[in-house]
């Protein structure tokens, strides 16, 4: 009978109706509402208007007041009005009827309370508190009551403004309205989500009455603030209580066995959920479906997704991305297709999920196929989509698609900017990973501590340390510092700019110092010439108990190779095969490397031959050990056999062949490789490269064709080559080339002694002693001060150092007699000391001498 009355009502006040009229209110439509008075009867139908989707009827009902000229008279339909534009989502219209209303109206506060809600609700939080500041101010307004406080306290939130929220808490507590539900809850978030927890519950504790939602925002405040002990210890007061949880506070705990890994407290609350009926409740199985998958459980969390109903989309995701944490790929992609067949059409969510799957696997076209999809089917490209279609393009090469899709996106923020930095880094696009971070700069974007750790790597291969001092600095200044990957990048920059002192002194503030941040500062040792300083490391790193992995144990064998040590290579090797972890290929391929590079090639081949899987990086190792020693051949033979297994040489292969033709002065062979590798392979040579055959022409004595080639290369020569020359014209004593040399020396490396060691000892040998003298005045003028080469014995696992004349060693007496010995015998098969080409010229210039 109610029905009918309804659409009577509708038609005797000449309005149409809503599209769903059963969504309203049917208590407006009573009787009673049929027999009032016009204003009564526009009155009831505005309170039906709920919902943005009633707002035609609720023009209509405007219009019709303002007709019949009740829309300035009537205090309760005008304040009604103000509240249909905010629950019509409408709020200036809401605004402009809150303005039009007499001071009769204004005295109320309802009106007051519709329009800060619907400010608050908009996101406009200025204006809410302005209007609350407007309402203490106007000389006819109310008091503030407890619908007031709620949205205020929300705004104040929001806006960051705790001061503020004080203020409106003492003001709540002096009208006595601190102790209501729903204001004691905004104030609780309020001073929560502002890190001041003792406010916080001091609130809470101050409650009379506490229902389930309050103890939800005592307990999420916790777990926001990191404080999850308090979190689970009131959990249990609750309990204690006799206030049943609800799916909000189930959801709430499992969100943290999830994130913590926490299975044993992730199946006790499982427990719980099953005890209080809330296991079909969506979200609580839900977040029960991600906590298994994170906590590798992923069995479990097939047997939820069976026993769930299929048609909500946050349990497709929550599944889809659990298969693919688990490294189920294959799985996860039947799933989404699985998705689209029962009707669920997939959101920005899942395929974010989705795309850095495709990304380890070097999906390629999925990820074409996904973007495809993206755009025929219109999917909002919101900032983590655009991120994980800009990552997965990088990460398969593919940098003008992901420019392309970066070009294309609306809007940029420090997300979207992060993973272009580290897109560019990746792809050795360094100085356009820096016009990025300007970029964000220039945008008024600030950067966070992901955006600072993404462009320090490129400041490093650029050895741009001014640049990257100034990145340091804004970390400190926003206390990213104390962050671990900002830290680490900080680290490896110092060590790539040369300032080992500095990246050491950060690795030593870590507190809490993890796997990552000991292999970078291990490998920062190894690779800047301080291979003792990395071993020691290594030591400490294990005397920590830190777990080391495969990554490390290459760090360190580089490091054995560069003393070389081969008896702490022999011991690394030995807790490769018994330790925890089972060497990968580049793990072995360090191995083959530091027995190369120790002089022992039978277990460098060993190793080789043991290796289950080979790709190229440990064929080039095995070329490379055997071309150290000139055995040309034998590195010939082993490019063959290369090609045979189906794996392509590279720069790198040729660079070992053409130094292991330098090393056994076989020119014609290195310039057939030479040509081999740029003609045959299209591999378009390096510095090194040129560095090498420099170096074999100099070897042969060949210094002309050298300095040829030195003229004809495309890029201007760098140090190693110019040194190169000059090593070689004091072998053959050509001064006219040395002077050459050297000048270009002095302009790149101004600071390093050996080169005026050596050029003055090229003068001294020709009897140039005016150029001797010319050589000793620019290393006063440079500042330059001669290092003492020096050379080292190791004897049983032992080493000795020793310079020039050195009588510091206890057994010096010995020594000095023994090697007078072997002097005498050598004169007496023949031997002529010849001085000035055993003169030390580098820092580490060395001699080195193993006793097995």
């Amino acid at each position: 009978m109610r029905f009918p009355q309804r659409r009577l009502l509708i038609r005797r006040v000449e309005l149409t109706p809503p599209p769903r009229p059963c969504c309203l209110r049917t208590t407006t439509f009573s009787t009673t509402a049929a027999a009032a008075s016009p204003d009564r009867r526009l009155l009831a139908v505005l309170r039906g208007c709920v919902s943005p989707s009633h707002l035609s009827l609720g023009l209509q009902v405007h219009g019709r007041a303002v007709t019949a000229g009740l829309h300035a008279t009537d205090t309760a339909l005008q304040t009604r009005l103000v509240g249909m534009y905010v629950l019509a989502r409408r709020f200036r219209d809401a605004v402009a009827v809150f303005s039009s209303l007499p001071r009769g109206a204004a005295a109320c506060a309802l009106p007051w309370n519709w329009l800060i809600r619907g400010l608050t609700m908009a996101g406009d939080y200025r204006s809410a508190l302005l209007f609350y500041l407007k309402m203490w101010a106007h000389p006819s307004a109310p008091l503030p009551d407890s619908h007031t406080f709620p949205y205020v306290v929300k705004s104040c939130a929001a806006l960051g403004a705790i001061a503020l929220g004080r203020l409106v808490h003492r003001t709540a507590r002096t009208l006595g309205l601190d102790g209501d539900m729903f204001v004691g809850s905004a104030l609780i978030k309020m001073y929560a989500n502002g890190g001041l927890l003792w406010d916080a519950r001091q609130v809470f504790d101050g409650m009379a009455e506490r229902d389930c939602v309050l103890w939800n925002v005592m307990m999420d405040g916790y777990v926001k603030a990191g404080s999850v002990s308090s979190a689970v210890e009131l959990f249990g007061d609750m309990r204690a209580s006799g206030c049943e949880p609800n799916f909000a506070t189930l959801a709430c705990f499992l969100s943290v066995s999830a994130t913590e890994s926490d299975l044993f407290f992730g199946v006790q609350l499982h427990t719980l959920a099953v005890k209080y009926g809330l296991e079909s409740e969506v979200a609580v199985a839900n977040t029960l479906v991600s906590m298994y998958a994170k906590c590798k459980c992923l069995d479990d969390g097939w047997k939820l997704f069976g026993l769930m109903p299929r048609d909500d989309l946050v349990t497709w995701n929550g599944m889809i991305s659990g298969c693919v944490q688990n490294g189920f790929v294959d799985q996860a992609l039947l799933l989404f297709c699985d998705m689209q067949k029962s009707g669920i059409r997939p959101d920005s969510v899942t395929l974010v999920s989705l795309l850095p799957a495709l990304t380890d696997l070097n999906g390629f076209n999925q990820g074409k196929e996904l973007h495809g999809y993206i755009v025929r089917n219109c999917v909002h490209m919101d900032v983590f989509l655009v991120s994980a279609l800009v990552d997965i393009y990088f990460k398969c090469r593919a940098v003008r698609m992901a420019q392309s899709v970066y070009d294309s996106s609306k809007a940029i923020d420090v997300v979207i900017g992060s993973t272009m930095i580290s897109g560019y880094v990746l792809n050795g696009m360094s100085q356009e990973a820096v016009i990025m971070f300007r970029y964000l700069l220039e945008q008024g974007i600030r950067p966070n501590a992901v955006a600072i750790a993404s462009v320090l790597p490129a400041c490093a291969s650029m050895a741009a340390m001014k640049l990257g001092q100034e990145l340091h600095s804004y970390a400190l200044k926003n206390a990213y510092e104390g962050r671990c990957y900002v830290e680490s990048a900080l680290m490896d920059m110092y060590a790539k700019c040369g300032r080992l002192d500095l990246s050491h002194y950060i690795f030593s503030k870590i507190s809490a110092k993890d796997e990552v941040t000991w292999n970078s500062m291990i490998s920062s040792f190894a690779q800047n010439g301080e291979p003792e300083e990395a071993l020691n490391l290594f030591r400490e790193m294990c005397m920590e108990g830190v777990k080391y992995s495969n990554v490390t144990i290459s760090s360190v064998l580089s490091a054995c190779a560069s003393l070389p040590a081969i008896y702490y290579g022999k011991e690394i090797h030995g807790v490769v095969i018994k330790g925890p972890i089972r060497a990968d290929l580049f793990a072995e391929s360090a191995l083959i490397d530091m027995y190369g590079k120790c002089g022992n090639l039978e277990w460098a081949h060993r190793v080789f031959e043991s290796m289950p899987e080979k790709n190229e990086v440990s064929w080039n190792s095995i070329i490379a050990s055997y071309g150290a020693y000139g055995l040309v051949k034998e590195s010939v033979s082993l490019l063959r056999h290369m090609q045979e297994e189906g794996f392509k040489a590279d720069h790198v292969t040729f660079l070992a062949l053409v130094s292991a033709c330098a090393h056994a002065g076989q020119v014609q062979e290195g310039l057939r490789l030479f040509r081999c590798m740029t003609e045959e392979y299209q591999i378009a040579p390096r510095m090194e490269h040129f560095a090498c055959m420099v170096d074999l022409y100099s070897r042969a004595g060949k210094l002309d064709k050298a300095m040829e080639l030195i003229v004809d290369m495309p890029f201007k020569p760098d140090a190693g080559i110019w040194g190169a020359l000059l090593h070689a014209c004091r072998v053959h004593r050509n001064v006219e080339l040395a002077e050459i040399a050297s000048q270009e020396l002095f302009k790149l490396d101004p600071h390093n002694s050996g080169y005026y060691v050596l050029m003055s000892n090229i003068n001294a040998v020709a009897g140039r002693w005016d150029g001797v003298s010319k050589v000793r005045r620019l290393m006063k003028d440079t500042k330059v001060q001669k290092i003492p080469g020096y050379s080292w014995v190791d004897v049983n696992n032992t080493s000795h150092l020793f310079v020039a004349a050195d009588k510091s060693h206890p057994d010096s007496e010995d020594i000095y007699m023994s090697l007078k010995s072997i002097l005498l015998e050598l004169r007496e098969e023949g031997y002529i000391p010849m001085p000035d080409l055993c003169c030390p010229t580098h820092l580490d210039s060395s001699t080195q001498v193993q006793q097995q």
